[in-house]
């Protein structure tokens, strides 16, 4: 089955107000906003198989963002897994953020709250399929959202040009061979986040739990410069040092975990446009560097560049770090 949603179908000065309301809200239940309403364009294709669905969409720079009510109308109990083919994204979900070039890929979970920032002129290849396809082969998949899946790699690469030329192919298959192509793709895609993240399958349900709780509360406060690891153990419920050692398991720190999504945030904040007009110091301050100084050692330590250096390199057109 195919749909297809066209804002070019739309006079232009109801483009995005027709996006939000077939796209975001009747067919995938998001909330969504834009910053370029006037010159808004959107194109969705969506086909629907036995298995999963693939859908391709393209168009201008949005933001859409998954909320508690959205969940709680929707009957689906699914992961989707973005694929970026051209600009770039920036995903978010519990206290994970992946900002995804061409041909990185991240998976979210659609019973849990997430946030999707799209570049100007983006395209993405989106595949959806029920939790338990993949909890099947993968059985601490709901630990691996939000992870940037860096498609330079050679085993990431592989899965995302399958990903590509199966579901190209797919239409033209009979069913049967549908199928199987559909559960090799799942097999791929759980191959990828393993091998991505190893290290993470034999952790137990309840430390799972733990984890989750932490990064969400983690990714809710990364503004307040007071955030530090005894905070996150009283809002989860345990010691810190037993948060420690589940943390240790994931071979991070609370404190590293919370001074890396900071440098994420901020990095991602750097190359986004909406964002030109604030300095470097302002961002930084924005997601809870209380000292400008201690964050840019930081910056550069992690990114082998000068926060000014990294804004110019991705052509922002920003200037000026104070």
């Amino acid at each position: 089955m195919l749909a297809k949603y066209l804002t070019s179908d739309v006079h232009s000065s109801e483009r995005f107000e027709f996006w939000r309301d077939a796209v975001c809200d009747a067919f995938v239940r998001l909330g969504c906003t834009t910053d370029v309403r006037k010159e808004f364009f959107g194109s969705l294709n969506v086909k629907r198989y036995q298995d999963l669905s693939v859908s391709h969409v393209t168009g201008s720079s949005h933001e859409v963002f998954r909320r508690k009510r959205d969940i709680a109308r929707a009957q689906e109990n699914d992961f989707l897994l973005s694929l970026q083919l051209h600009n770039h994204s920036r995903l978010v979900q519990h206290a994970n953020t992946a900002t995804l070039q061409r041909m990185d890929f991240a998976m979210y979970s659609s019973t849990d709250p997430y946030q999707l920032s799209l570049s100007q002129d983006f395209s993405q290849l989106v595949l959806q399929f029920p939790k338990a396809k993949l909890l099947s082969r993968l059985p601490n998949a709901e630990m691996l959202t939000g992870i940037r899946i860096d498609g330079s790699q050679p085993l990431s690469a592989l899965v995302a040009k399958n990903i590509i030329d199966l579901t190209n192919m797919m239409d033209s298959q009979p069913e049967s061979a549908q199928i199987l192509m559909q559960e090799t793709l799942l097999d791929m895609i759980a191959m990828a986040l393993a091998a991505t993240a190893n290290s993470r399958v034999d952790i137990s349900l309840p430390e799972q739990q733990f984890l989750l709780r932490a990064r969400t509360f983690i990714h809710a406060n990364l503004g307040d410069e007071t955030l530090n690891r005894d905070r996150v153990a009283k809002a989860v419920g345990i010691s810190v040092r037993r948060l420690n050692e589940v943390f240790a398991k994931e071979d991070m720190s609370i404190s590293s975990l919370i001074r890396t999504s900071r440098l994420e945030q901020v990095a991602a904040d750097l190359i986004d446009p909406r964002f030109t007009g604030q300095t470097i110091s302002e961002l930084a301050s924005k997601w809870g560097f209380s000292s400008f100084q201690h964050f840019s050692k930081l910056f550069r330590r992690t990114y082998n560049m000068s926060p000014k250096a990294y804004r110019g390199s991705n052509h922002s057109g920003a200037s000026g770090i104070n």
